[in-house]
């Protein structure tokens, strides 16, 4: 049967439970003649007459008995499917997989991630914290944060921009009987503990009102987590690059000091990436929200962690 009769046959359980076309008509919201003219397409297509009519009773026919007696579970069962479909759109459920580089995400998103399991129950959460570029697509990812520029894609994104960026901060007992820093082309004489993955350059740019510079560093070390390079900076190993928040309570401890702080380093972005914005599944879409209330909050947060 053609899947469009299933709106005649939704019309003809109407009128056998309203016991009268005048009473269906009313509930479907539909004029009495065009029930009265579905019904009898219905019957046309099936080659059967289901309702014995007249003008004050309404009564199913043997063969109008026994249609009722199948198709009205079975209109209730595809009612019922697709209140579920509408149902799952509407709330997050399911298994969210989520990416992000190893550090940042453990300094990040423990906080983020509570508050969406506390909201939506109903989700399970991956998270794989990994310091390569993971492929959304073909490894079956729903979310990927990553920083710096977007490279060209067809994934779409949430833009999170840090107006602090990486500042640069050294403790008073490296700075201590070593020529002043007045410029960042000073660096060069220094020693400067470098954050080494392929997402943060040696080159450390820095902004004077219209005056840009880059410049590549003398290297003492290279380390891939901003932890060790606070604490390396801490005990007067060089000059490093740090999150503002990040570095908060060691300057505040005395025990680093910003340089160079005329000299404002570039924004900071991050990226959610995710596959599409068409048909965004609720569980994708409320943890972007979720995102977009808390991310640059758990950077601040930062201060309070580190």
């Amino acid at each position: 049967m053609d899947l469009r009769a299933l709106d005649l046959i939704a019309v003809f359980v109407q009128v056998v439970d309203s016991r009268s076309f005048r009473a269906a008509a009313k509930a479907l919201g539909m004029s009495k003649s065009t029930v009265s003219l579905k019904v009898a397409q219905l019957e046309d297509t099936l080659g059967a007459r289901l309702l014995e009519r007249t003008t004050r009773t309404l009564k199913l026919t043997e063969v109008g008995t026994a249609f009722y007696a199948q198709s009205q579970p079975a209109l209730s069962q595809l009612h019922e499917a697709g209140q579920h479909v509408l149902d799952t759109r509407a709330r997050p459920s399911g298994r969210l997989r989520i990416a992000m580089l190893f550090e940042p995400g453990q300094l990040l998103l423990s906080g983020i991630l509570s508050e969406y399991l506390a909201r939506y129950p109903e989700v399970h959460v991956d998270v794989e914290l990994t310091d390569r570029y993971v492929d959304l697509v073909n490894e079956g990812f729903d979310v990927a944060l990553r920083p710096g520029p977007l490279p060209d894609s067809s994934l779409k994104s949430l833009r999170f921009t840090m107006s602090g960026g990486l500042k640069l901060y050294a403790s008073p007992t490296y700075l201590r009987g070593r020529s002043r820093l007045r410029r960042p082309e000073d660096l060069a004489s220094h020693d400067c503990l470098v954050m080494s993955t392929k997402h943060h350059p040696t080159q450390w740019d820095f902004v004077q009102g219209r005056r840009k510079v880059a410049l590549r560093v003398k290297e003492r070390m290279r380390v891939n987590s901003f932890v060790l390079l606070r604490d390396l900076a801490v005990a007067g190993h060089g000059i490093t690059r740090l999150p503002e928040t990040f570095a908060r309570p060691a300057v505040r401890a005395g025990k680093l000091r910003a340089v160079l702080e005329d000299f404002a380093p570039p924004p900071v972005e991050w990226h959610a990436l995710y596959p599409s914005a068409r048909n965004l599944s609720p569980k994708v879409r409320a943890f972007l929200e979720v995102l977009e209330q808390r991310f640059l909050q758990a950077f601040d947060g930062l201060a309070s962690t580190a």
